[in-house]
């Protein structure tokens, strides 16, 4: 029997990160952890897609509050007794899919920024070699798309300043596993403009679209580290 590949989606109860969880589940051997804010919330977006689950994978809700320190830690402990139970030597991938886009930059980086910094410090030690950690960017966090001239439309202070801070710590990730040796790849990605909540459904890609970079990273061994990139390439930082 093959070994499962083990991955966890943050905010993945819906849009993005839902799609991006069922899509996993479809393939084969996948260990899926879908982490949510509200665990009745993962339990019941899993009935959506249940029957579509590949009978060599699994889903396992998570409750998964990334701006909370205790449930930041309890995660993690649910994340290890699963692995343990399975005899998974560790997660495979984390998949930093979590966010808000609002006006206040407090609400804003708390998420985007500093939760998502606490939740990858708690799993990387449970990262296998050669695993990945994939962040999700956006175009908006682009330094070279705002120094266009004629400039760009502002849109979203907070937000777009968040993922370019987000985009920084990919780097700094990439550039601490590369001293490490583990062979774990970090890098940024842009899902596109998708029609979600945080979007305010207003994108012009369905999140199931969206979501398929970020399976495929997740799927796929090997590749550039340190990288931010769309479907169509890589973007200019």
């Amino acid at each position: 029997m093959a070994s499962l590949r083990s991955i966890l989606v943050t905010g993945a109860n819906q849009g993005l990160g839902f799609h991006t969880v069922q899509q996993l589940a479809q393939t084969e051997n996948t260990l899926v952890f879908m982490g949510s804010r509200k665990l009745s919330n993962a339990k019941q977006a899993i009935t959506k897609f249940v029957s579509e689950i590949h009978p060599s994978s699994l889903v396992v809700p998570v409750q998964l509050d990334i701006t909370d320190e205790e449930s930041i830690r309890s995660a993690t402990g649910t994340v290890e007794t699963a692995l343990k139970e399975r005899k998974l030597a560790g997660l495979d991938v984390l998949v930093n899919n979590a966010a808000v886009a609002t006006q206040s930059f407090q609400e804003v980086y708390a998420v985007n920024v500093t939760g998502t910094a606490a939740i990858t410090a708690a799993l990387r030690p449970l990262l296998n070699k050669n695993g990945a950690i994939i962040n999700m960017s956006s175009s908006l966090a682009s330094h070279a798309w705002h120094t266009k001239r004629p400039p760009p439309p502002i849109e979203s202070p907070a937000y777009s300043s968040s993922k370019s801070a987000l985009n920084h710590l990919t780097l700094i990730w990439a550039i601490e596993e590369e001293q490490r040796g583990h062979g774990v790849r970090v890098v940024s990605i842009c899902p596109g403009f998708n029609a979600t909540k945080l979007s305010d459904y207003m994108g012009t890609i369905p999140p199931s679209e969206g979501a398929r970079i970020i399976v495929k990273t997740a799927l796929e061994e090997g590749g550039q580290s340190g990288v931010y990139f769309n479907k169509e390439g890589l973007i200019e930082w």
